[in-house]
């Protein structure tokens, strides 16, 4: 009797299948979070510019001033963040989804004395700390 032995069994195509299935299931969470961590970004750098604006103007005039008193072109929304002005000195980044454990509806917020003390906080430090480690410690 003579056998064909081209092609692969069906264990063994099972097989690469189940590889194929845990190295997805350890995949996708890097993934999601590494995209999280890309996403919150955003946060630091335009904060960064707000902060400086600010600064510079305590330098100029002794007191902080709202955003338009600012050299800085403040944004008001990009894809994932609404960004407003909850009071003079102060400039906050809320989440317009849900961006890994930073839900929607989370904040980010700066705050800058008139003795130029720059303050971080968050409604949401747990998230912030994992996806951006060093703005809460200022």
């Amino acid at each position: 009797m003579v056998r064909n032995s081209k092609g692969f069994t069906l264990i063994e195509l099972m097989v690469v299948i189940l590889i194929i299935g845990i190295l997805a299931a350890l995949a996708i969470p890097k993934f999601t979070d590494a995209s999280a961590k890309a996403k919150m970004s955003e946060i630091p750098t335009v904060i960064a510019a707000f902060d400086n604006a600010q600064l510079a103007r305590i330098a100029e005039t002794g007191a902080v001033g709202n955003l338009t008193d600012l050299v800085f072109d403040a944004p008001t929304a990009s894809k994932w963040f609404d960004w407003t002005e909850p009071a003079a000195g102060e400039y906050e980044a809320e989440a317009r989804n849900d961006i890994g454990s930073f839900e929607t509806g989370a904040t980010a917020t700066s705050t800058v004395a008139d003795n130029g003390t720059v303050t971080h906080a968050s409604s949401a430090t747990t998230a912030v700390s994992k996806y951006l480690p060093n703005f809460l410690t200022n």
